[in-house]
């Protein structure tokens, strides 16, 4: 019995020791089978994110595509803009070119006669004409002056707009401008029944005189032309950063809304109470406001509706030139023409006649003519010397102006007093003339500009002009 429960236990042992080996096996093998499994998993999810992936990878691929095409026509289409604009713009430069040469030529045909008309109503007789033919007079001057503006500020505008004008900037006395320019409007102010009145001053600026001129020239103009009664003032103040040159009128004001927008290119005040109101085109201070930008100066503008306006630039001060000039006043109140023997060269008729008899009505003996020839055998045949001569450039035969002054004073002894008028605005021009030793007066004649040349070119001309009645130098023998 003993026997077979040992027998018996050792069994129970072998086989919970074997059960206990099975349990492992099947643990290891369970282990393996899920580990498997597992793997199978993570592959079969790799599996489905690379499908995922390259379904991603060719979405964004078309998208690409498509975003590739619209770019492109983009691209193409922002080409034909950017080749549109530039036709475009080339067309604009060549109609601005095409423009300006008319301008240029239209200024040569528009000027001669306004330059007539001018010297022949500047040759009448005021003490011969009655009370209502004089008005009649001072208002057609006063009509000529606007039209005179008029094409001034369309010459001015398109120079701007090209770019012709450059500022040449020195020292000068401001009062010189001011002269010129009351010399140029007060008979067209007193004509208009204005009191005109222009405050003289000292200072010196530093500025282009010739496009400060046209600032304050606008701004009395304007002065002008919106006073129907009462005066305009130029005047100059001293201020810290610079002179002040002011235009003050009693004119018909301007509302305070409107202040800023007049400086825009076709602006007017709404009130058309003034007297020219209608014969502006809205030019004069959008210029000035492209010179101030220009000069690097300084604008300003009050104004009162009812009661008038000042108008003002303000300039840099300069340094005083060391040697003093006469003011253009000075030198006409100085100098006597009468007698002096003046030479007028012009193919237009017209202007021919205007200025002789304007240069009659100075005193002066006047030889008109047509060609360099026929002023030389006027003067022989009537044995005398030209004390100045004075020519149109563009002549009829297609003769230059300094040609025809050349030709003349070969003829004669001690002639070298001479310049030219001409209507054409052309920098170079002056350039080369001046390189001539001639200066330059631009049509329509500023007839206060015309008197001043003509006095400073007779006033070199030393002690021995011809006296009134002859001539004391000898003339050369014609070839």
């Amino acid at each position: 019995m003993r026997r077979s429960g040992v027998r018996a236990s050792a069994r129970a042992r072998a086989l919970w020791r074997e059960n206990e080996s099975l349990k492992k096996t099947v643990d290891a093998l369970m282990s393996r089978v899920e580990q498997e499994l597992s793997d199978r998993k993570a592959g079969f999810a790799l599996f489905e994110t690379a499908v995922q992936l390259e379904e991603t990878v060719s979405l964004r691929t078309k998208q690409l595509e498509e975003l590739n095409k619209q770019l492109t026509y983009e691209l193409n289409l922002r080409q034909e803009i950017e080749a549109a604009l530039n036709n475009a713009k080339r067309e604009a430069e060549q109609a601005n070119q095409v423009k300006s040469r008319f301008l240029a030529a239209a200024s040569h045909d528009l000027r001669q006669p306004l330059s007539s008309a001018f010297l022949f109503l500047e040759s009448l007789n005021d003490r011969e004409l009655s009370a209502a033919n004089l008005s009649y007079v001072r208002k057609a001057k006063i009509a000529l002056s606007s039209l005179n503006d008029l094409l001034r500020s369309l010459l001015d505008i398109t120079k701007l707009e090209i770019g012709g004008i450059e500022p040449r900037i020195f020292n000068f006395r401001i009062n010189d401008v001011l002269v010129k320019i009351s010399a140029e409007y007060s008979h067209i102010a007193v004509g208009a029944g204005l009191e005109f009145r222009c405050a003289s001053s000292s200072a010196v600026v530093r500025s282009d005189p010739r496009l400060l001129e046209s600032v304050i020239r606008n701004y009395v103009s304007n002065a002008i032309r919106y006073t129907a009664s009462g005066k305009v003032l130029i005047g100059c103040r001293r201020r810290m950063d610079g002179l002040e040159v002011a235009v003050c009128d009693t004119g018909i004001g301007i509302p305070h809304s409107e202040l800023e927008n007049i400086f825009q290119p076709y602006q007017q005040c709404n009130s058309k109470s003034g007297r020219l109101a209608e014969a502006g085109m809205g030019l004069g201070l959008s210029i000035v406001q492209r010179i101030v930008s220009l000069l690097g100066a300084k604008r300003h503008v009050q104004s009162v509706q009812s009661r008038g306006s000042v108008f003002s630039v303000i300039v840099p001060y300069g340094r005083r030139p060391r040697r003093t000039s006469s003011t253009t006043q000075e030198l006409v109140n100085r100098r006597s023409l009468g007698g002096k023997v003046i030479v007028i060269v012009d193919d237009n008729r017209d202007v021919l006649d205007g200025m002789a008899s304007l240069l009659r009505k100075w005193d002066c003996v006047a030889v008109p003519a047509r060609t360099a020839a026929e002023a030389v055998v006027l003067l022989t045949s009537n044995d005398r010397v030209p004390d100045l001569i004075i020519a149109d450039y563009h002549l009829g035969d297609g003769t230059k102006g300094d040609q025809a002054i050349r030709d003349i004073s070969r003829e004669f002894e001690h002639v070298g007093h001479a310049f030219v008028i001409t209507s054409n605005p052309d920098p170079a021009l002056r350039r080369q003339l001046k390189r001539s030793g001639l200066a330059v007066l631009t049509k329509p004649l500023n007839l206060a500009k015309l008197r001043a040349m003509v006095e400073q070119k007779l006033a070199g001309a030393g002690a021995g002009l011809t006296p009134k009645g002859g001539s004391s130098r000898r003339v050369r023998v014609l070839q």
